[in-house]
């Protein structure tokens, strides 16, 4: 009879909840269409993407130290080809039109892997856990859309990626991971994870899944001049980070919230209390800044990594984890344990999401959109917890977060907040929770701790 009352009222439920999903798509969909057609041909997706689309498709080199460069590697530009042959505007839409899905993608992998109910069966506190969440990241998610960037869809084939390793899928994980890695380097931050869980074929794939796909441009559109594309980029921009001081790259210092960014900002400019203190134009470190920089954040990152080496220990792949366990045959037990490793898992990988903007030369707020799962993690632990400490935590991360926005707070206060780090301190306070309640292995007989893969 208890059984039945549930099945009635979560059936009485279940349309008001739809009709409620279906008008925040409809508001959220109508709100990222503003910020994105707000530019047409001052937009970065004529200024940069087109543009370079167009010399590759007409053999020219893509990589120049210009005004709105094309920093990235070869990918992206043919990936734009097609688009191109739309006209501007039919392009613009097209494009629109792909990263609406993939915001769609990276917020339907990130419900998956935080363990989320179906429609109709959402709780109070899930319902509070994805209202915070939205919150916490839907600033992030929206920054991509009024760049015209390609940051959502790397965000969604990582999205993809992680929830094929979550459900034991090692070849299918490191396509759609070297497939994000071929557009921007920071996802190659899975292959030490990969090692590390004893993934060494899946991280190999990743890898040279990334490098071929940017090979295809070279045997697509070849140069006229014989060059390689994915060299001239390496030289022109990736080569950079080893030639100038960390946190410097081809865009404003404010806007570069990586742990090199603020490292950079409070050696050279400190602590600024009002806008007047702020850079009117690039910063040249002397040897001596960039020798003191370079220890600051490398010795930064290798406590980060160190501590994430102690968080995930031990290394190995879970012994529990296999498709099998879910197989109706299986016991409860071993049931039990897949989905607690599948738990453990999202965790991880919502650290390693976290580590890739702070290991990153440049990280922007258009970046931050990979922070889905993160926050969604983070929010939902929030509602599982008793205390008040618990409140203190989300009032720092709206402050850091969404409200480090200049159109919230204003000009002035924004370019404060983005000239202390309140995007980077955000993403570390993150990474502090993701650490402190991430949830261990499963110790029972059927599902041990992980072991090292064969």
């Amino acid at each position: 009879m208890n059984t039945a009352h549930i099945a009635i009222d979560v059936a009485s439920h279940l349309p008001s909840q739809r009709r409620a999903l279906v008008l925040a798509a409809l508001a959220v969909t109508v709100g990222l269409a503003i910020g994105f057609f707000r530019h047409t041909l001052d937009g970065e997706w004529n200024q940069v993407y087109a543009r370079a689309a167009q010399r590759m498709e007409a053999g020219e080199s893509i990589h120049y130290e210009e005004p709105n460069a094309y920093a990235y590697p070869p990918l992206m530009a043919l990936l734009t080809i097609p688009l191109t042959k739309l006209g501007l505007h039919g392009g613009l839409a097209a494009w629109y039109l792909i990263n609406l899905a993939a915001v769609t993608v990276l917020a339907q992998g990130a419900w998956s892997l935080a363990g989320g109910p179906p429609i109709g069966r959402w709780d109070r506190r899930w319902k509070l856990a994805c209202g915070l969440a939205a919150l916490l990241a839907a600033r992030f998610c929206a920054a991509p859309f009024e760049n015209q960037q390609f940051d959502v869809v790397i965000a969604a084939l990582a999205m993809l990626g992680c929830t094929a390793l979550a459900e034991d899928r090692p070849m299918a994980a490191a396509c759609w991971l070297g497939a994000s890695a071929a557009m921007k380097c920071t996802p190659l931050l899975f292959a030490p994870y990969l090692l590390w869980r004893g993934r060494l074929r899946t991280a190999a794939v990743m890898v040279l899944a990334a490098v071929g796909l940017n090979r295809l441009p070279e045997l697509l559109y070849p140069q006229r001049s014989g060059g390689s594309y994915l060299a001239e980029w390496i030289h022109t921009f990736l080569g950079t980070v080893g030639r100038e001081a960390p946190g410097t790259w081809f865009s404003d210092l404010l806007l570069n919230q990586s742990l090199a960014g603020l490292w950079s900002r409070y050696v050279q400019i400190g602590w600024p209390l009002s806008t007047s203190q702020l850079p009117s134009g690039p910063l040249v470190p002397s040897a001596e800044t960039t020798a003191l920089l370079r220890w600051l954040v490398y010795g930064s990152l290798t406590l980060l990594a160190a501590a994430a080496a102690w968080r995930m220990w031990p290394p190995g792949w879970p012994t529990c984890l296999p498709a099998s366990a879910d197989s109706p045959s299986s016991s409860a037990a071993a049931r039990a344990g897949r989905s607690l490793a599948r738990q453990r898992l999202a965790w991880e990988m919502a650290i390693c999401l976290c580590l890739m903007l702070l290991a990153s030369p440049m990280s922007s707020k258009a970046h931050f959109v990979v922070l889905v799962l993160p926050c969604l993690l983070v929010a939902r632990n929030v509602m599982e917890s008793v205390g008040w400490q618990r409140w203190i935590i989300v009032a720092v991360l709206i402050c850091l977060g969404p409200l480090s926005s200049g159109e919230i707070t204003g000009d002035a206060l924004g370019d404060l907040l983005l000239a202390w780090g309140g995007p980077t301190w955000f993403v570390l306070l993150l990474l502090g929770v993701l650490w402190w309640k991430i949830p261990p292995w499963p110790r029972d007989g059927s599902s041990p701790h992980p072991v090292a893969a064969a």
